[in-house]
């Protein structure tokens, strides 16, 4: 991740190595979709119990468990067969942990079985984690270990995230483009003396317009054959099917210790990205206007400071159209006024504020 809050392009695995690790696997009958009609709430909400500290990826857990699109593909996959080792098991234990959830008669789950699987992955997951560092580990094992290619095509597909970068050389006026594809959108909170609020759209407008690179980050010009100043600026190459939004709330603002800012930054429970960016920003070809209309799917929220903290995840079931708070084991009913409480506020540094924000493409039912 650049400081100036553009994204890397080392943020997926190359195609090539999604279909290699699919291939090594044989075929196998995918199960049955979840029905999403158990639980409590008779929409499948189940807890998860925290085992240690698991609560980061509790929350992560959560909103992969009640994303059916999500689902639907992991279903794909079928049963694991004896000959399919130790370490390519992940989306099985997934799967299997998913399955269990949906079938459980208790408030919460235990997921002893993935977790131990993520260890022998060498996963730590007894320290704080920041939940966008994880969800892309997660993720990329995810895809890296699907037994077959049209499925990791599929992950891929919906939360991809495909970007182009247009680099501009000051000295010489040369412009090189590179594409880019990311899991999540990185917007920066900055401080505010003020304590103003600042609005979702204003920070992605901030995000996408043209930025100058800085002495650090000056960019190879072929033409100059040197690094060189110039100004960068993205476009979407498509319109992502998923936009994973992560709010960087940790910074050094004052000394080299970190920092959490609590700012408040205000967010839609629907977006429409055309409202928000200019059409250079979009893709050239043509898009209906129902496409760049978003609503908002999930929260994950954080407690506490920059080096300590508790997680929770706000979800909206796609079976009722209500929100849920998923607190490890517990899960209760809220409103949209619960879950704007997560906007942030600078008196309250401990209070939980949003920091994982999922927007699935479509209109509010």
């Amino acid at each position: 991740m650049q400081d100036d809050g553009y994204a890397s392009c080392s943020f997926f695995l190359e195609e090539e190595e999604a279909n290699e690790a699919g291939q090594a696997q044989a075929a196998s009958v995918p199960v049955e979709p979840l029905s999403y009609s158990g639980g409590r709430f008779k929409n499948g909400a189940v807890g998860l119990c925290n085992l240690g500290v698991t609560n980061c990826l509790n929350s992560l857990l959560q909103t992969l468990y009640m994303n059916q699109h999500f689902t639907d593909i992991l279903c794909g996959i079928g049963r694991p067969n004896h000959k399919i080792p130790a370490e390519k098991r992940l989306p099985y234990q997934l799967l299997a942990l998913f399955e269990e959830m949906q079938n459980s008669k208790e408030d919460a789950v235990a997921p002893y079985g993935f977790i131990h699987c993520l260890q022998t992955l060498d996963i730590r997951l007894c320290e704080q984690h920041d939940a966008a560092d994880l969800l892309f580990v997660l993720w990329n094992l995810l895809l890296h270990q699907m037994p077959h290619p049209h499925l990791a095509k599929r992950l891929r597909a919906l939360y991809g995230i495909k970007l182009k970068e247009y680099t501009t050389c000051h000295k010489c006026s040369h412009e090189k483009s590179s594409d880019l594809e990311v899991l999540t959108i990185p917007l920066p909170v900055p401080y505010s003396k003020y304590h103003r609020t600042l609005p979702l759209q204003r920070a992605l407008w901030r995000f996408f317009k043209p930025h100058e690179t800085s002495e650090e980050n000056k960019s190879f010009c072929p033409k100059c054959e040197e690094n060189t100043a110039g100004q960068r600026v993205l476009r979407f190459l498509s319109l992502p099917q998923t936009l994973t939004i992560h709010l960087k709330r940790i910074s050094k603002r004052k000394s080299t210790h970190l920092e959490k800012i609590n700012r408040t930054l205000s967010f839609p429970s629907s977006l429409d990205l055309s409202d928000v960016l200019d059409q250079e920003q979009f893709p050239e070809q043509e898009h209906a206007q129902s496409e760049f209309k978003y609503r908002l799917f999930a929260v994950i929220a954080h407690s506490g400071t920059a080096s300590f903290g508790y997680y929770c995840a706000y979800v909206n079931s796609s079976k009722d159209q209500k929100w849920y708070s998923f607190n490890d084991s517990s899960i209760c009913k809220v409103s949209w006024d619960d879950v704007k409480c997560t906007y942030g506020n600078m008196d309250f540094h401990f209070g939980a504020t949003a920091c994982l924000l999922v927007y699935i493409q479509g209109e509010e039912n």
